[in-house]
């Protein structure tokens, strides 16, 4: 039996790595193929204890740097996108303790029909200590997701 499977929204995660660019150029392509819109996102982690203790004003900066490099990194794929008839968007998650659960939240809550994340490749040990975004994506996520190397 061959259903046809749509895709109408695909999400691209972003850090601001050359992984996460190399994974939302194969998600331009699958969603010019697939006439699908595109949304990227990036979650702003929560800072440490101590430096919320160093008060409001380098929580501020923190935030608005990070709002700031993501803005600027949706904008490079939106150029890339729009170059393949395809729209694009970016919404930057605050508060977030861990990117790769707000990342699948973020997936059911907008009916995601692809993730297209990026990774570095590491396995055994260095995974282990470092963790992994895209291992725990992949792991917990509804919907398909096309990890890139």
């Amino acid at each position: 039996m061959s259903e046809e499977i749509p895709l109408r929204t695909i999400l691209v995660p972003l850090d601001g790595s050359d992984f996460s660019f190399k994974a939302a150029k194969y998600a331009i392509k699958i969603a010019a193929m697939s006439k699908a819109e595109l949304v990227c996102v990036h979650a702003i982690i929560n800072l440490p204890y101590d430096q919320f203790a160093a008060g409001g004003v380098a929580v501020a900066q923190y935030l608005n740097e990070s709002k700031r490099l993501a803005d600027t990194w949706y904008e490079r794929v939106k150029t890339d996108a729009s170059k393949q008839g395809v729209k694009a968007t970016g919404e930057t998650i605050l508060d977030v303790a861990s990117p790769a659960d707000s990342i699948i939240n973020y997936a059911e809550k907008k009916g995601v029909d692809l993730i297209v994340i990026g990774t570095k490749g590491r396995t055994g040990l260095k995974r282990f200590l470092l963790g992994s975004v895209a291992s725990g994506v992949v792991a917990h996520a509804k919907c398909p997701v096309l990890v890139v190397r």
